[in-house]
């Protein structure tokens, strides 16, 4: 029994990676199980619902697993073969399996044709193929058996691999690989489970890992952020890196002279954040470019105090930040906050539930200086005029009784408005529209309205939530107009600026259209 032992040991070392059905689990424990004859194989499942028990039956602990239900015991006869890489990727890409080649058969075969057509015919296809496969730059091994490289210096011209979903379970199997192919940058290995690679392993196996740029570990099983650090040490200037899906919860400051010394993209979506303080012991990241936080938790956004007239010394060359699916309940103040980034252009977010798109839109572009696109809608002139010209006027008030109590009082204002001092410095002062916000307004202004092209002009008074649809309909009808007219909008006060009225769904309220103001039309 002992030499069955340690026959099955030597085959599943502790961490080994199995598959049965769809079903992945890892090897925690080989030998016997009291009152059970034979060897057997302790399993904790990745499902933690797939097992029976803890590692623990009859009172005595064989292993222990995270999840009380994901253990159980299986017979190593129920295990399906592993693959190598090199016979993955040949029956994917080839549908070849040298096993099945009976070399005897072949040579009958040229003998009893005399050779030459079944040498031209039949091994010119075979070196056709196994051409075009020295040629690949992209192989996708995943969902596959494979836990072992075997021979890949055929794919000299690999540069992308994705071995996701397969049975690779420690990076020694991963350094096998990559040293194999110099050209290499690209490694999917998400979705598998890896053990903590040791000291001695990072300083032996470091090397193979050079040429790598990207690299996604994205439902690794990681819960710890130190158990990340411990793991990019292998690959220290590694340019983009996927974490998405692992339970990392807390984040840690990284010393970026041993770790993250290149890297330009994280993506941490799903990795069940709730705290953007977490998110911040990131900040001294220099070369971090683009941040993915979708699907997160985050509620809020709180960044570390600064000047109203400064930018954070942290995420200095953040460009791109994703925050879809996040629950942030005020999106004023978060878009405030990030005004504090220096480089921040792009911003991807979903409206809050009480909000829109175009409302959001228009917040962030007020509220952050720098900010160019908005879930990749291009940020115009006309819409960052619009969209200061709109917090000028909101703010108005609030802004004058700062100014009248003193500098202080200012400074705090300008704290919670950052661009609001850019925006007077622009238009001028928004002291004109005080008494508007002081008295309460009629619920019917008379408006200007003019055609572009004619210039006939047509003075109206209409309610101030009368909708830019009906504003057409009356003007398309008054004009005798043969479509339906595009609407703008020039203030009376400061009749440099033009807003357009693109939503036919918002009043002239919302667009803050006042007294004598005129709706233009073409």
């Amino acid at each position: 029994m002992v030499g069955v032992i340690d026959e099955a040991q030597l085959f599943y070392p502790l961490g080994t990676r199995i598959k049965i059905a769809n079903n992945y689990g890892t090897v925690k424990y080989v030998g016997e199980v009291n009152g059970h004859c034979g060897t057997w194989l302790g399993i904790e499942w990745d499902d933690g619902l797939r097992g029976k028990h803890n590692g623990m039956v009859d009172g005595k602990r064989y292993f222990q697993t995270r999840l009380p239900t994901a253990g159980s015991f299986i017979r190593p006869g129920k295990l399906g073969p592993f693959a190598t890489l090199e016979d993955a990727a040949r029956e994917r890409y080839l549908n070849y399996d040298s096993k099945n080649v009976d070399t005897s058969l072949i040579r009958e075969a040229q003998a009893s044709m005399q050779a030459s057509l079944f040498e031209v015919v039949g091994m010119d296809k075979i070196a056709r193929k196994q051409s075009k496969f020295e040629q690949l730059s992209e192989v996708s091994v995943d969902e596959t058996p494979v836990n072992a490289a075997g021979y890949l210096k055929d794919l000299s011209q690999l540069t992308t691999l994705n071995v996701s979903h397969t049975l690779i379970w420690n990076w020694e199997i991963v350094a096998s690989i990559t040293q194999q192919l110099p050209l290499l940058n690209s490694l999917n290995l998400s979705s598998n489970r890896l053990l903590l690679p040791t000291d001695k392993q990072v300083i032996e196996l470091a090397p193979s890992f050079r040429h790598l740029k990207h690299i996604n570990l994205g439902n690794c099983g990681f819960t710890d952020w130190q158990d990340v650090v411990q793991t990019a040490r292998l690959w220290p200037d590694i340019e983009s890196l996927s974490l998405q899906e692992n339970s990392l919860s807390q984040l840690g400051e990284v010393d970026c002279t041993e770790i993250f010394r290149k890297l330009r993209e994280l993506d941490l979506h799903r990795t069940k954040l709730m705290d953007f303080d977490q998110v911040c012991k990131l900040g001294n990241i220099s070369t971090l470019c683009v941040l993915n936080l979708i699907e997160n938790r985050i509620e809020q956004l709180q960044l570390p105090d600064c000047e109203p007239q400064s930018k954070l010394n942290m995420f200095v060359s953040l460009e791109q930040l994703s925050l879809i699916h996040n629950p942030i309940w005020n999106e004023t103040e978060a878009f405030n906050e990030l005004d504090k980034l220096p480089q921040l252009k792009r911003l991807n977010k979903t409206p809050h539930l009480k909000s829109n798109f175009d409302e959001m839109f228009s917040k962030a572009v007020a509220s952050i200086a720098g900010l160019q696109f908005v879930n990749k809608a291009k940020v115009t002139p006309e819409q960052r005029r619009g969209a200061e010209y709109d917090i000028w006027k909101k703010y108005a008030l609030e802004w004058l009784q700062a100014t009248k109590l003193g500098a202080d009082a200012l400074r705090e204002f300008y704290k919670k408005h950052r661009t609001y001092l850019g925006i007077v410095n622009k238009y001028g002062s928004p002291a004109d529209f005080v008494p508007r916000i002081q008295v309460k307004p009629s619920n019917l202004i008379k408006v200007r309205i003019q055609n572009g092209q004619t210039g006939e002009v047509w003075e109206k008074k209409v309610p101030r939530m009368i909708t830019v649809q009906t504003l057409q309909g009356l003007i398309t009808k008054r004009f005798r107009l043969g479509e339906i007219p595009q609407l703008c909008y020039i203030d009376a006060k400061h009749p440099e600026l033009v807003v357009r009225l693109e939503n036919n769904a918002k009043t002239l309220d919302f667009y803050s259209v006042q007294e004598h103001d005129t709706v233009l039309f073409e």
